[in-house]
């Protein structure tokens, strides 16, 4: 069976309050999947649902082919092959030792307990820490004391809460690289809600983007930051140079979408009112016009310089305003400075319609 987890149709009201609607999605095994999306878009209660620590108002959630919420005791035997840590994990009275075992022992699994603590703690850099006041742990330990926690079971499915939000940027690397570990070297399969882009790119090799209860766009983190289906997205990745315009046939498979100020050329099926955007790496800049491949040549005046330390940002205004990134060496070798008239060259293959 390719999918460890599957969600059909699920809503989940609160009285009249809809946090989710419509969610469909699949999960394979051995994968680690981001849960993506600003503070309020519903990760949280989506994990859960996973969890089965609540049920949706109506839809199915599948896990391994089996209706989880068929029967308490099927919610009962398909939790235990999950795991689950919160965005503020609590430690339980007692030492590291106790809080480790404690799932272990809830199960009845008391085959070498102590071999199993010792190594996990082991995984998880808190090596030698048995015998510590779980409650004075630092925020960083106790988070990975949390993981600890729920990956002792051996679950098949570990779900993840925010896993760095209140931790520092040591313990944040900390963090991500073990829950790299767990997904690579065990083949856990791996749920985590992040509200940090950067962090679901790196520790999972699918999105799933939230906004507003719904799943506004899945796929690979390289897809999503290069095609976003929406203006939402696009806007939430931090994708630059986004504008609107009304796209025209203009023969021989090309498209010119007018702005309010200019023409783009590209290639796309759409037609009408329609948004785009260009990487701003994907566009060359030059003093003079010159005869070049791209189909779109346009002139500018630059209004402001960033240095963003490894390249330098510029603001043109071609009626539109464009970000474009050139290196130190060229902004030197062309003479640009604030005012200067240029001309922006790109690609109709550098321009994504959405």
């Amino acid at each position: 069976m390719m999918h460890i987890v599957e969600l059909e149709k699920i809503y989940k009201n609160y009285e009249k309050l809809q946090v989710l609607k419509n969610i469909n999605m699949k999960i394979k095994r051995s994968t680690s999947t981001a849960l993506v999306g600003p503070t309020g878009s519903g990760k949280t209660v989506l994990l859960r649902l996973i969890n089965l620590l609540e049920k949706p108002s109506s839809g199915t959630v599948y896990f391994e082919g089996i209706n989880a919420n068929a029967s308490s005791n099927a919610s009962l035997k398909i939790r235990r092959q999950m795991g689950m840590v919160f965005q503020k994990p609590l430690a339980f009275k007692g030492n590291v030792y106790d809080n480790v075992a404690f799932g272990l022992k809830i199960r009845g699994d008391k085959k070498d307990i102590k071999a199993r603590v010792k190594e996990t703690l082991e995984t998880i850099g808190l090596k030698g820490y048995e015998n510590r006041n779980a409650l004075k742990l630092s925020g960083g330990e106790t988070q990975r004391l949390a993981l600890a926690r729920a990956m002792i079971t051996n679950p098949k499915l570990l779900l993840l809460d925010e896993p760095t939000a209140n931790l520092d940027p040591i313990s944040t690397k900390k963090m991500e690289d073990l829950i790299l570990e767990i997904n690579s070297e065990r083949e856990t399969t791996l749920i985590m809600t992040t509200h940090d882009l950067s962090q679901g790119q790196k520790l999972a090799n699918r999105m799933i983007i939230l906004n507003d209860g719904h799943i506004l766009q899945s796929g690979k983190p390289d897809e999503i930051f290069r095609k976003p289906k929406n203006k939402f997205v696009a806007d939430f990745v931090g994708i630059e140079n986004i504008m609107n315009g009304e796209a025209e046939e203009i023969g021989d498979g090309l498209v010119s979408i007018k702005t309010d100020s200019i023409n783009i050329i590209t290639v796309t099926e759409k037609r009408g009112s329609v948004n785009l955007s260009i990487r701003p790496d994907e566009i060359t800049i030059s003093k003079e016009k010159v005869k070049t491949s791209a189909r779109n040549v346009i002139q500018g005046i630059v209004e402001e310089i960033v240095d963003t330390g490894s390249l330098i940002r510029l603001i043109i205004n071609a009626g539109e305003l464009f970000t474009v990134f050139i290196t130190r060496e060229s902004l030197t070798e062309l003479e640009i400075s604030i005012g200067t008239p240029v001309w922006m060259n790109f690609k109709v293959s550098a321009v994504h319609v959405f």
